[in-house]
């Protein structure tokens, strides 16, 4: 992945050119997209570090957006919208995205926030705290988690396919076995103590990891939700496996 290419999806010229003029003096560079196919042939043409959306675009909604680019990467992804839905604010951190930056913006707290997202996503990228097992690999069950690969494997062998934050959340779980998360603990663990979003949020992510197994296997009865305080990954029948040789 390059360290400082962002593309900036947005259907209005005039403020993608100075979005580009704001960034590229920080030494980013910076490519556009007005539209969510133009948007899918860049990202086959090249891979980004960060990606700036618009949400109304000319042939779809900056949410499809998200949801693509979350199937394949776990580049930064912040919002640019002139919409103040409450909601669309939290489908767009639910579905994936970092940040949420509403127009008009001021010019130096829009870079600092793109300069933040960075230095999140290199210390995601550094991260010592992550439970280690035979290398990379970590086993809950017969579950098998990739730390490297940022893969996470069923019973079945087959991949589950996660988002960014969904497997950041579940090495939080991994690492916090039979130990009650409040909210807080899983908003820090997942996305650092810059996060400004909603702690609500964590709910639905919660949610989509459990649905997501659950396709693979049940998992009703490791996680436990703690009514008014948060949630916990019990390990009562699912011991970690002997590691393989």
């Amino acid at each position: 992945m390059s360290s400082n290419r962002i593309l900036v999806v947005e259907d209005d010229c005039s403020l993608s050119q100075e979005v580009a003029e704001m960034l590229q003096v920080q030494g980013f560079e910076v490519q556009f997209a007005k539209t969510v196919t133009q948007c899918e042939q860049k990202i086959r043409a090249a891979n980004f570090s960060l990606y700036i959306i618009d949400l109304l675009l000319p042939d779809g909604h900056g949410h499809e957006v998200i949801r693509k680019i979350r199937k394949t990467s776990c580049a930064g992804v912040i919002v640019l919208s002139g919409r103040l839905d409450e909601m669309d604010k939290v489908v767009a951190l639910e579905l994936g995205a970092d940040d949420y930056v509403v127009k008009p913006f001021a010019r130096a707290e829009f870079v600092a926030r793109v300069k933040s997202l960075f230095r999140r996503i290199n210390d995601l990228q550094g991260q010592e705290n992550l439970p280690k097992s035979e290398g990379s690999k970590h086993w809950f069950g017969d579950w098998t988690t990739d730390l490297a690969a940022r893969k996470l494997f069923a019973p079945s062998g087959e991949e589950v396919h996660l988002t960014k934050l969904e497997f950041n959340l579940w090495v939080a779980f991994l690492n916090a076995t039979d130990r009650v998360l409040t909210r807080e603990d899983l908003i820090y663990a997942i996305k650092g103590r810059e996060w400004s979003g909603y702690d609500r949020s964590i709910d639905g992510l919660v949610s989509r990891l459990r649905i997501k197994m659950s396709k693979h296997q049940t998992v009703d009865n490791c996680f436990e939700t703690i009514r008014g305080v948060g949630y916990l990954l019990r390990s009562d029948g699912h011991e970690r496996r002997p590691q393989e040789m």
